[in-house]
């Protein structure tokens, strides 16, 4: 029976890798904060590939009632906040291993 071969150690990306992945986690975090109020800001309601008009439904894939515009407009505006707050979480998780980091990296003055 042959032996196991060894694994090898998994990479470890140096300071400066690990600085570029957490400003990389900051600037995703300020995306998602800014994107509805900026590209996702846009009123155009789409159904299967269609866009909708105020007052019309957007049946279902077999063929009943949807959601009307007005309730598709009004799930949008809803999910504003949420995708928000989400986008302040992944830049304070950012942030928070940026600071980690660099703590961990600066010299003890224990004298």
């Amino acid at each position: 029976m042959s032996e196991p071969r060894p694994t090898a150690a998994p990479r470890r990306l140096g300071r400066t890798g690990r600085l570029v992945a957490h400003t990389v986690l900051v600037l995703a975090g300020l995306f998602i904060v800014l994107y509805p109020f900026t590209l996702g800001a846009g009123v155009d309601v789409d159904c299967y590939g269609r866009q909708l008009q105020p007052g019309q439904n957007c049946a279902k894939a077999d063929g009943t009632p949807g959601q009307t515009y007005e309730e598709r407009v009004g799930n949008a505006r809803a999910a504003r906040p949420v995708i928000v707050v989400v986008g302040v979480l992944v830049t304070g998780f950012g942030a928070a291993l940026m600071v980690g980091d660099a703590r961990r990296r600066r010299p003890s003055s224990t004298a």
